[in-house]
């Protein structure tokens, strides 16, 4: 059976960088190559790892996960093979790969054999990254493409935080159509009897179960099973003048 191996990077889709390390993957093996996304915004790792951790446990036992948002490329940084849930990671040690905690396996990748010939010291993701993770989806073994090692890069996650009936969150992600997609869990919200959601200036009374409520800006329970905030046919990032890193508070209210 071919194994997945999924992309993620912060390339975009208007260079050919994103094209070629899936030409790499193709020439070395006949794995399914699918695109989680190209959009990381440049150089944002925090954003990144979240997007790994909520996209990981979609991927088959066994498939892998090729995740390259590398500002450090061509320096000290070390490349990584990572064990994770019984899924496999490959990319920089930065943080991107790892959970902020947990039990995870790792080898450094420091066996140039099992590169390409030629390395460009500013596109790890082509020359050394792609043919990895071809090599894990063809079956090979991690101990024939690096070393184990017990040290790994995390970084932390933007975490909510409980103040009484209050839940204090912002914004890590705003989606192409819009959508403020917060670090507030669901677990934190929807036990709530009633609750009033703030961002900038509005404040939004209840859940939303979709994105097709009305025409006012909506609170919900998105895909990634965190808080959003929405406008129905419309923009919440325009209409509220948000971005990444904006506050949002919840206040909920159990009686």
């Amino acid at each position: 059976m071919n194994r997945l191996v999924a992309l993620l990077t912060d390339f975009g889709t208007d260079d050919p960088y994103a094209g070629q390390v899936a030409a790499v993957l193709a020439a070395h093996s006949d794995a399914t190559i699918v695109s989680l996304t190209h959009g990381v915004p440049a150089h944002h790792i925090q954003l990144g790892a979240s997007i790994v951790d909520a996209s990981l446990e979609l991927l088959p036992a066994g498939g892998v996960l090729l995740a390259v948002v590398d500002p450090g490329v061509g320096t000290a940084r070390r490349g990584l093979i990572v064990r994770r849930d019984g899924r496999w990671l490959v990319g920089p040690d930065n943080g991107l790969l790892t959970p902020t905690q947990g039990d995870i396996q790792c080898w450094s990748i420091d066996r140039p054999e099992a590169w390409r010939d030629t390395v460009a010291s500013t596109f790890h993701a082509r020359d050394i990254f792609a043919p990895i993770a071809a090599r894990l989806a063809n079956y090979e073994r991690p101990d024939w493409l690096g070393s184990l090692v017990q040290d790994s890069t995390r970084v932390d996650r933007p975490a909510a935080c409980s103040d009484g009936p209050n839940i204090r969150g912002e914004v890590i992600h705003v989606d192409a159509f819009g959508n403020l997609i917060t670090n507030i869990g669901a677990a934190l919200v929807q036990t709530a009897h009633m609750l009033e959601t703030q961002v900038s200036d509005a404040r939004i009374k209840g859940l939303a179960t979709t994105y097709g409520t009305g025409h006012q800006p909506v609170a919900l329970i998105g895909s990634w099973n965190l808080l959003e905030i929405a406008v129905p046919c419309g923009s919440a990032s325009q209409r509220l003048g948000c971005r990444i890193g904006d506050a949002v508070t919840v206040e909920r209210i159990d009686d």
